[in-house]
């Protein structure tokens, strides 16, 4: 493999690590929540806190190794295909409406709200941190989605 085709690589990897573990923080805020069913506020939730909470050295290494096994493991054919399409719930909406979170006040639920508090004003790192919250921020334009 040519340099090039490492760094992509490797960004890649650091790429879907870093939204691995961002719907692993969407699962907790659902988890955390009333209905207990995983919407689209909760993912956008995980993506925002994600970007502005860093990750410890322990989800680094944990998010770096599922990413990995994500590209580079092969799948077997036996595995089956767990999406069902009665679990998808589709929340989007025709109005604009202000981005949901729930009342849980465990450190992670609470930090998300302060989280969403302060997106507008985040100010990313590096490039790659600016690319996440434009995302996050033209995926709520496109759904209706309003982060207050």
């Amino acid at each position: 493999m040519n340099n090039i085709q490492k760094a992509q690589n490797d960004i890649i990897q650091v790429i879907l690590a870093n939204t691995t573990s961002a719907m692993n923080i969407s699962s907790i805020l659902c988890e955390h929540s009333s209905d207990k069913i995983l919407k689209s506020d909760e993912v956008i939730c995980g993506l925002i806190y994600r970007l502005m909470v860093p990750m410890t050295d322990d989800e680094i290494r944990e998010s770096m190794d599922t990413a990995e096994s994500l590209m580079y493991d092969e799948s077997s054919d036996d595995d089956e295909d767990t999406d069902d399409e009665d679990d998808i719930v589709d929340d989007n909406e025709p109005v604009s409406r202000s981005i949901r979170t729930n009342n849980c006040n465990c450190d992670i639920c609470s930090q998300v709200r302060v989280c969403l508090y302060n997106f507008k004003e985040y100010v990313p790192k590096d490039e790659l941190g600016d690319k996440f919250k434009e995302s996050i921020l033209t995926t709520c334009l496109a759904y209706n989605k309003v982060i207050n």
